[in-house]
């Protein structure tokens, strides 16, 4: 590829963010050595129970990607067999069942319903997430959610369509400048219960991109590697990696001890992502049966490392039958950056380099943007997970409900102002939109308020519709409208007799009609 590519991610779309150019090449029995990860058996050797828990077996990872790879299982392949990685059976459908303990499947998902169109960048991004989450934890089962295209909107269901499959981590390699509304609005959509949630935090330098700014969401800054093959790794800052501080979430509690600013601070961890510093991955253009290889960097192959450590930890916590890591902030942030000891062997902190030339954007002692907490020390990092029993996944979400509109029998006169207010409740703020509305008549989309300026005699059906701000659910109900004409009373001529120099004195009785058959008398 060439040069580093970001995500431009807003509620319109998204691009992935691998990078290409490398000056040096590791391979994955380099990088685990580099972390600490526990050295795989040989190829052809069949994994003893705790080498397969600690490849991530029974887990599963979900990536989440925009558009097609069709060659993403057959590159798979290739990686496997250069490495002597654990070969991976192919499935098709939804997988129901819970991932197997004794082997790696790779599922393909289609989150829009059928297969998306292929395009050259995504499939990069796709060969990058797939092979190097295996690489990291190579027993753990893959399911790649291709959504349809990259808006989010498509994106977010790919997120969803991995939420309603089973606990697990979910990896996002992609995203783009955060927004007020949009942020919290799709904050939801990582709050399952059991599962982690893990994204890049972009490869532009300083700046904050969504999802990693979601505080559910465990951001995945990036490093230059250096590593000899033996001995202990050096690492400095990245100068492409993501971080800042959100113009618009506040402060997370897990963040309270190392808050730089009043807003949530980005990254929380870091791993080798400088394209300098690059992981070989096998790409099959399109067309081709043979594989071609590549040098990437990017947070995007970060992230999805960091997705793998989690897959290992929950397959240790789940054979000492422990609840699984959910939502892991509170554990590196209160529980290990707090406590020195822990921090030391927990994580590699980054002290050198910078991702800008703001005030904080120099990587430092202890937590700082362009790294978070630092690197995992692996071995330690999973010891720790396993042995702590105060890692508790996040409370189950509310279930999201649609909002009620309450449907009336509106009545007003033509030519006079008609004005009323629409009735609704949800479980958050809505807004409001009307359906069949005549000529002249508006609502106010953030309150509710109907206006007609000069109604039109008739009745009138007008469906009234509250959208909930947060889940984007709808309801709706019909208000009736009755415009009433004003019928003028009927004087009927007389005769009327008198004589002069005498009072005279005339009453008649005339009946004003209304049409709603009320009688007056004049």
């Amino acid at each position: 590829m060439g040069a580093d590519v970001v995500a431009n991610i807003s509620e319109d779309g998204a691009t992935p963010m691998a990078a290409g150019t490398s000056a040096a090449t590791y391979s994955p029995a380099q990088i685990r050595a580099a972390y600490g990860l526990p050295a795989l058996p040989a190829a052809g050797v069949t994994p003893t129970a705790a080498q397969a828990t600690a490849m991530g077996a029974g887990q599963t990872i979900y990536i989440v990607d925009a558009q097609d790879d069709p060659n993403a299982a057959a590159e798979l392949a290739a990686f496997n067999q250069k490495f002597g990685l654990p070969t991976c059976t192919t499935k098709t459908g939804t997988p129901t069942s819970p991932a197997p303990t004794t082997g790696c499947e790779f599922w393909t998902v289609y989150s829009g319903g059928s297969k998306p169109a292929y395009d050259s960048g995504w499939a990069t991004e796709i060969a990058l997430d797939v092979q190097w989450t295996h690489a990291t934890a190579p027993m753990a089962r893959i399911v790649l959610i291709e959504a349809a295209n990259a808006s989010s909107s498509a994106l977010l269901g790919g997120i969803a369509a991995a939420n309603s499959m089973g606990a697990g981590v979910v990896s996002m390699s992609f995203g783009g400048p955060e927004s007020s509304g949009f942020t919290a609005s799709s904050d939801t959509y990582f709050s399952n219960s059991n599962m982690t949630y893990v994204a890049s935090t972009g490869d532009s330098g300083e700046g904050v991109n969504w999802p990693s700014v979601s505080t559910h969401v465990v951001a995945v800054g990036g490093t230059t590697l250096s590593y000899s093959g033996t001995g202990v790794r050096t690492e400095t800052a990245w100068s492409g990696t993501g971080g800042g501080v959100s113009a618009y979430t506040a402060t997370p509690s897990y963040q309270a001890g190392i808050a730089v600013a009043t807003h949530r601070s980005v990254a929380d961890v870091s791993f080798n992502a400088d394209p300098n510093s690059g992981q070989y991955i096998a790409v099959i253009p399109y067309g081709s049966t043979t594989p071609s290889w590549m040098a990437v960097g990017g947070t995007s192959l970060a992230a999805p490392q960091w997705a793998g450590v989690f897959a290992v930890s929950n397959a240790q916590r789940a054979q000492a039958s422990k609840a699984l890591l959910g939502d892991p902030h509170s554990a590196i942030y209160t529980q290990i950056a707090n406590v020195a000891g822990n921090y030391a062997s927990d994580f590699d902190d980054i002290k050198t380099g910078s991702d800008g030339s703001c005030s904080i954007c120099g990587a430092k002692l202890g937590y700082d943007i362009p790294t978070g907490l630092g690197t995992p020390n692996t071995t330690s990092l999973l010891s720790f997970f396993l042995s702590n029993t105060n890692v508790t996944p996040p409370p189950a979400p509310v279930t999201p409900v649609a909002p009620v509109v309450t449907s009336a029998t509106i009545s007003g006169t033509a030519g006079t102002a008609l004005i009323f207010t629409a009735m609704a409740t949800g479980q958050n703020a809505l807004t409001y939109s009307l359906s069949g509305a005549p000529a002249g008549m508006s609502i106010n989309s953030a309150t509710g308020g109907v206006t007609w300026a000069s109604p039109v005699a008739g009745t009138y059906s007008v469906k009234v519709i509250a959208t909930d701000t947060k889940n984007a659910l709808t309801g709706s109900a019909t208000y009736t409208i009755n415009i009433i004409k004003l019928v003028p009373p009927a004087v009927t001529s007389a005769i009327v007799t008198g004589t002069a120099g005498t009072p005279l004195t005339y009453i008649r009785h005339e009946q004003l009609l209304f049409t709603d058959n009320f009688p007056y008398c004049f």
